[in-house]
């Protein structure tokens, strides 16, 4: 009975579940199938994940050699302050996307397809309306930002250029009500596989477009043109995997986003400032030509960073079901073990990034200008902090928690850009990434761990205080032979680039392994107290 009733939901488009076979579906079996299918896509999301970032990787570091070898340092700067620009534009869907995801968890797992149609409809029509205005706004301000920006560029070139990719960003702000139901619906992996092709294309085109030209402004001209592509191909893969999409009433749903979307917001605007602003601050305070230096650093963290980040959101999903259907001791324990995990694998990403950044800058980027020991060591400290947080961020998404101290990105973004501004003036790189460290102590870990302990993270205030504490403790302990096989890798008499490749291998798999193993051992734990007579 429950194999006939398997195959009789395998045989639904596309994984949905006709009206007929859902109400023959015994719960138990449905139980059975949905786990099968979770795991499967738990891989396929994974995999789409790290071909997302390779791809990413791969399109940054194409772009950024090929522009300043061709163009010179001023126009390398320039595409890479383009990429910052992007993001900014992001903003002008208020929150809603992510608060949408948030609301589509629950509708989604009761197959209320109603519900979901009205919060897909709600999220199209109010990003579209913020586009229009947005649009009509944000010209002006790329335009003044261009001309204060401090460049040898000529003036129409910059303000061409990053009016592009607004243009760019604004196409793919119109097909956001199509990403949020494929995440949060657990099909991110569609999502990933389109933005990464995109990548490729949009470089390999607009590179060789530019080329042939001799102009460098087919670049950015052919990344707006091809991001209608990936509109297309959204729209597709969206209609695809939710066929019961249909035209229903939405104002309801209209005024649950706005209410969750303007604490969304909140923390989007704190995350870009802090995030996503150190480009845009340097080609004010010195030079596009220190942007460049500093981006083959900063795109060595960024890497390192967006793997994680992209690992971890296309499990986002999956954790908020189980948010949804735990125990409140499981919810923590789940909390807990996962930032263990994370905190050994951030400590040796951390000392990879210490001994061997430059490294792979030489050999990625070729000649290069020297940056500082100082200077890496902080790079390193900042990622690993950045790594830590990534576990905070990613159960306030999975809870919806946005609303729950909302004033924490209003603190943190003025005080770091206050902070970025003055000390890159004052000491260049070393000074912006000090107050990327200092905000992230004083807000992510010392203000953070006061406001979202207990109706966040389900701990009291020293209890996550300990955790926290207890967890980068370990962490460090952990990583302590990584670290002597950093030292003794020194004195090998084989090329840098060879040490950088075997030494980063052995601490990649040590990370993953170790990390494997906390995990295992702490869910092994919880599983024994939830078998335990009376639990």
């Amino acid at each position: 009975m429950v194999r006939e009733q398997v195959k009789g939901y395998k045989s639904g488009r596309d994984g949905q579940l006709s009206t007929t076979v859902l109400d023959s579906l015994e719960p138990t079996t449905l139980a059975v199938v949905e786990n099968s299918e979770s795991a499967s896509r738990h891989f396929s999301n994974l995999s789409s994940a790290i071909f997302l970032f390779a791809a990413r990787v791969i399109a940054a570091i194409v772009q950024l050699r090929v522009v300043e070898r061709i163009w010179g340092g001023q126009y390398a700067g320039l595409n890479a302050l383009s990429n910052q620009v992007l993001l900014y534009v992001t903003l002008l869907e208020l929150g809603l996307a992510q608060a949408a995801i948030s609301l589509l968890y629950e509708p989604i797992m009761a197959r209320r397809f109603e519900d979901v149609s009205s919060l897909i409809l709600a999220l199209r029509n109010g990003v579209r309306r913020s586009v229009l205005w947005g649009a009509l706004l944000i010209a002006p301000i790329i335009a003044v930002y261009a001309w204060l920006v401090r460049t040898s560029v000529p003036f129409l070139v910059v303000v061409t250029s990053l009016e592009l990719i607004v243009v760019s960003g604004l196409i793919q702000l119109a097909a956001v009500h199509f990403q949020a139901y494929l995440n949060s619906s657990e099909r991110i992996d569609r999502v990933n596989y389109i933005f990464g092709s995109g990548y490729l294309l949009k470089t390999g085109f607009g590179l060789g477009l530019a080329i042939l030209r001799h102009e460098f402004l087919w670049l950015p001209a052919t990344i707006a043109i091809l991001t209608l592509g990936e509109f297309l191909a959204l729209r597709i893969a969206f209609r695809k995997a939710f066929p019961r999409f249909t035209t229903v009433e939405c104002e309801s749903a209209k005024r649950s986003l706005r209410s969750k979307g303007k604490f969304v917001l909140i923390h989007k605007i704190g995350g870009l400032a802090y995030n996503q602003s150190d480009f845009i601050i340097l080609s004010l305070t010195t030079s596009l030509m220190a942007v460049k230096d500093y981006a083959k650093y900063q795109y060595v963290s960024a890497a390192l960073l967006s793997v994680l980040v992209m690992i971890f959101a296309a499990l986002t999903a999956t954790l908020a079901r189980h948010q949804l259907t735990s125990a409140p001791d499981s919810r923590r324990s789940q909390y807990v073990v996962i930032q263990g995990a994370t905190c050994l694998i951030a400590t040796t990403i951390m000392l990879g990034y210490w001994f061997t950044a430059s490294t792979v800058v030489r050999v990625v980027f070729g000649a290069h200008s020297a940056m500082p020991w100082p200077v890496i060591v902080l790079f390193g400290i900042a990622l690993m902090l950045n790594i830590v947080k990534i576990v905070d961020d990613v159960f306030i998404a999975a809870r919806g928690a946005f609303e729950v101290g909302s004033w924490l990105p209003v603190l943190e973004a003025p005080m770091y850009l206050a902070l970025a501004v003055l000390l890159s003036k004052r000491f260049g790189f070393a000074g912006i990434l000090t107050a990327s460290i200092t905000t992230n102590l004083l807000v992510t870990v010392v203000a953070r761990g006061i406001v979202l302990a207990q109706p966040v993270f389900g701990v009291s205030v020293p209890q996550w205080y300990t955790g926290r504490l207890r967890n980068v403790s370990y962490g460090i302990g952990l990583a302590i032979p990584i670290l002597l096989a950093y030292i003794g890798c020194q004195h090998l008499a084989h090329s840098e680039a060879i040490q950088c490749i075997l030494i980063n291998g052995v601490a990649a798999t040590y990370a993953i392994v170790g990390a494997k193993k906390i995990l295992a051992a702490g869910f092994r734990r919880q599983t024994q107290r939830l078998t335990e007579p009376g639990y």
